[in-house]
């Protein structure tokens, strides 16, 4: 099922060409997944129009992030590995974007330490918060666009 506003209440905001979601793994703070609207399984079958939507989203995020938690700096993938782990594979262009912090940032009374900061992060780190802190996650962000 194609995530829509009505399914997923994660969804921090949108474009013309891309839907941001944030993601439940919050190790490294505010960390989301951009995806693409239409059904595209690579990134050179991006139109133009995609991409200049896409640079916009990756400013306005990007400066939401400094001033809504004061991230450092940013990290944006775009693996696709999942989807060819299944016959026959499925992919969809998406971006996973992991805001990075050189100090701790304490949101809603919780710690959120990068210890990977300047390097790769690490798998493994996975970290849930309370719904209600992912929400006001959510809230923050919605309220630094």
């Amino acid at each position: 099922m194609k995530r829509t506003k009505k399914t997923h209440p994660d969804l921090i905001f949108e474009t013309k060409h891309w839907e941001v979601y944030l993601n439940p793994d919050q190790y490294c703070l505010g960390r989301s997944v951009v995806v693409a609207k239409r059904d595209v399984g690579s990134m050179s079958d991006l139109k133009e129009e995609e991409w200049i939507d896409f640079a916009k989203l990756v400013k306005r995020f990007e400066s939401g992030f400094k001033e809504a938690f004061g991230a450092t700096m940013f990290n944006w993938t775009c693996l696709m590995n999942n989807a060819y782990q299944s016959l026959p594979p499925n992919p969809h262009v998406h971006w996973h974007f992991r805001p990075r912090y050189a100090k701790s940032v304490k949101f809603e009374g919780i710690k959120f330490d990068d210890k990977e900061f300047g390097h790769h992060y690490a798998k493994g780190t996975d970290f849930e918060v309370p719904e209600k802190v992912f929400l006001k996650i959510i809230k923050r962000i919605k309220e630094s666009l």
